[in-house]
């Protein structure tokens, strides 16, 4: 599928127009042309576009895009990340209730996104005992591979809220040292997810009262990701999160304020 056409599929099924997804960015006839093939759009004016509307990089440049059922499975994936960010349960029941609707009627799905599901209801309750038993298992067969891909960073940290302490530590663990060994040949989207496993260890960590020196390890970790688009946020989080260990106000304020601004509220803690 070109870029032209996922555009437009990404556009109508948020349900905006053409000139609410170039506005501030490129003129409404330049992107229409886009849409429809006449002019190409360069990476980083497409990248700008992504990020103004939040939509995900790294699901927007699945690899798979030209398979319908993983296009399909891309947008809806990117509604639950968006509800969960934002710990909108009413958000996350309409996509729900949408994927429950599309299978009657015959749309398929990868099965990733029916753990995005239930995962993502988890960590917006902030509790597991909605997860079901075949998303527990799944995650534990995932987990003993031995090769990790940008499914099983995102499956694993998704993971963490189902998983007791010790299972947390440990998979964080061995997590970072199959990164770092295969660092050389991880692309954007691996290094993406690796990253948000990296912020789900944080959140976890920090709800069950990990003891401090229990962060170095994922800290360390975010200074070796590269500086990216995508990983801007998780610095910024790594930041807020270092500010509430060594309790300091200005900081989780500050560091706070953008993640509200960003909509990130999933990983703000309660009491802040």
């Amino acid at each position: 599928m070109k870029i032209g056409e996922l555009l437009k599929m990404t556009r109508t099924n948020i349900g905006w127009t053409q000139k609410k997804m170039s506005a501030g960015i490129v003129s409404e006839s330049f992107y229409s042309k886009v849409e429809r093939g006449v002019h190409h759009i360069d990476a980083d004016t497409l990248l700008e576009i992504l990020k103004a509307k939040r939509i995900n990089p790294a699901l927007f440049f699945n690899p798979t895009l030209s398979d319908e059922k993983n296009t399909i499975s891309n947008l809806i994936a990117n509604k639950i990340i968006n509800a969960v960010n934002r710990r909108d349960i009413q958000a996350w029941q309409q996509v729900a209730e949408e994927y429950e609707e599309n299978k009657k009627k015959g749309i398929e799905y990868t099965q990733w996104i029916s753990y995005a599901l239930d995962l993502g209801q988890a960590w917006i309750l902030r509790s597991p005992k909605k997860v079901t038993l075949k998303t527990q298992a799944q995650v534990k067969r995932i987990a003993n591979a031995d090769n990790w891909n940008m499914f099983t960073y995102t499956l694993m940290g998704t993971a963490f809220i189902i998983l007791k302490p010790d299972e947390v530590k440990y998979f964080t663990h061995r997590a970072y040292s199959i990164f770092k060994k295969s660092k050389g040949m991880m692309n954007a989207q691996v290094t993406t997810s690796a990253g948000a496993l990296a912020v789900n260890f944080l959140i976890y960590a920090y709800i069950h009262n990990f003891d401090k020196r229990e962060y170095q390890e994922t800290f360390e970790f975010f200074e070796e990701l590269p500086m990216t688009a995508e990983n801007l946020i998780y610095r910024i989080i790594l930041k807020y999160y270092q500010a509430l260990l060594n309790q300091s106000q200005n900081d989780i304020e500050k560091y706070g304020s953008i993640l509200k601004d960003e909509k990130f509220f999933c990983v703000l803690q309660d009491d802040n």
